[in-house]
């Protein structure tokens, strides 16, 4: 009686052990073990004054793509757009299909003025007035920033160790993020990818587990089933 329990409790370890080496592709994949590409966050910190102007700490090298202009660094064409639109008080159109207006940012930055948010007035006779409105900064960044509670788990570990090293790009990074009661931004400092998903070696492990984990699948059965006889 004893040695046929033993039987069935080394049948039972060995399928558990087998179907979990049958599965190790999943988990390979969720810790992304193996994978050659490798990116280093860090975190910059952004302070905004008063008067319409901003210090950014390296590695703060883009700021917040939600803010047209706040990243003078590579002025895009919407950028020199508003800024055209700012020194003329506006541009009066005739009546464009709002797609075109459409934007992805939020809000406009001007150097030494500070934020503004995009309007479009219907003027009649079907033109229309495109202008920047002054937003309170307070405002702005409140509505612009993610608080930190919010981030990716990624981004708020660069903000409490000063470093997060990953395998796949964060969704979250380069944008304004609040933390502490201060402004940061999470930036690539370094990174470098390759062609290829997985190592070889690492492939190869994984065919060699799983073609061994299905054979103790096959023994821990046949050891349960001559338990029971």
């Amino acid at each position: 009686m004893t040695q046929s329990l033993t039987q069935r409790q080394w049948g039972t370890l060995l399928i558990v052990v087998g179907f979990a080496l049958l599965v190790n592709p999943f988990v390979v994949g969720a810790l992304d073990i193996g994978d050659p590409d490798s990116y280093t966050y860090e975190p910059g910190r952004v302070t905004f004054y008063d008067n319409g102007t901003y210090d950014a700490a390296d590695p703060a090298d883009v700021i917040d793509p939600k803010v047209a202009c706040l990243d003078d660094q590579l002025p895009t064409r919407s950028c020199m757009l508003e800024r055209a639109v700012h020194a003329n008080d506006g541009v009066v159109y005739d009546g464009l299909p709002q797609r075109i207006l459409g934007t992805d940012y939020w809000y406009v930055y001007v150097w030494d003025e500070g934020f503004f948010e995009p309007t479009s007035l219907d003027r009649g006779n079907g033109t229309y007035e495109y202008g920047l409105e002054p937003a309170e900064q307070s405002q702005a960044l409140d509505y612009v920033a993610v608080s930190s509670e919010d981030a990716s788990t990624g981004v708020r570990r660069a903000l409490e160790t000063g470093q997060f090293r990953t395998s796949d790009p964060l969704d979250d990074a380069d944008e304004l993020v609040a933390h502490d009661g201060s402004y940061y931004v999470v930036t690539a400092t370094s990174y470098s990818t390759t062609d290829g998903e997985r190592r070889d070696i690492v492939v190869a492990l994984q065919w060699i587990a799983g073609i061994a984990g299905g054979w103790l699948v096959l023994q821990g059965q046949r050891l349960r089933v001559a338990g029971t006889g």
